[in-house]
């Protein structure tokens, strides 16, 4: 009969993302892992099958959390719930902001090096939700003739999506959560400009 947990999966699935999302895929070996996450080696590779699943969970939390709170709105809300999100990125204590840049950023980086397709199928997974928000979100605003009708939609997403991982590279750079704020500034001045008066 198999031993009962001695431990919460998704609180310790959080402590995962953080320490991923701090110290990188390659940077942590099982040892660190145990110590940051208090999963012996055992539970790393019986539960969640080595570091690659483990980190394949944590990306998967992550990527669920951002498309309910963050994706879901631009998707649902108007053309400006665009440059809301995009501030968010620059503003401290929001969920999309950190210092420590976007797990997801990081990983696609840090994957060109490490050549997971599994990794990468997470990374473009998000990226593709993204896109897809921003997408809805501009098509709805065409309908709603809230915006030009002649801009390419499709365009404007794949462009926004770039951005957003700029963003996220700056403020990882620089450690700091508002440190991609001119090109924020840049994009939403961008947007309003597509506004019909």
């Amino acid at each position: 009969m198999a031993r009962p947990k001695s431990y919460n999966v998704e609180e310790v699935v959080e402590r995962v993302v953080y320490a991923f999302w701090q110290h990188g895929y390659q940077a942590l070996g099982l040892r660190e892992l145990e110590n940051l996450t208090g999963l012996n080696q055992f539970a790393i590779r019986s539960e969640f099958g080595g570091k690659e699943g483990l980190y394949l969970t944590a990306l998967e939390l992550y990527t669920e959390r951002a498309i309910s709170h963050a994706m879901q709105p631009v998707r649902d809300g108007g053309f400006r719930q665009i440059s809301v999100f995009l501030t968010s990125l620059v503003t401290d204590g929001s969920m999309t902001s950190s210092k420590y840049g976007c797990l997801i950023v990081n990983t696609g980086i840090e994957n060109a090096r490490v050549g997971s397709k599994r990794l990468d199928e997470a990374v473009r997974r998000y990226w593709h939700e993204l896109e897809s928000s921003f997408l809805v979100c501009l098509q709805n605003a065409i309908a709603a003739e809230e915006i030009d009708p002649d801009i390419d939609p499709e365009q404007i997403a794949k462009g926004l999506v770039s951005a957003v991982m700029g963003v996220h590279a700056q403020n990882r750079l620089d450690q700091k959560t508002d440190a991609g704020m001119q090109l924020v500034d840049i994009l939403c001045s961008q947007l309003k400009s597509m506004e019909l008066s």
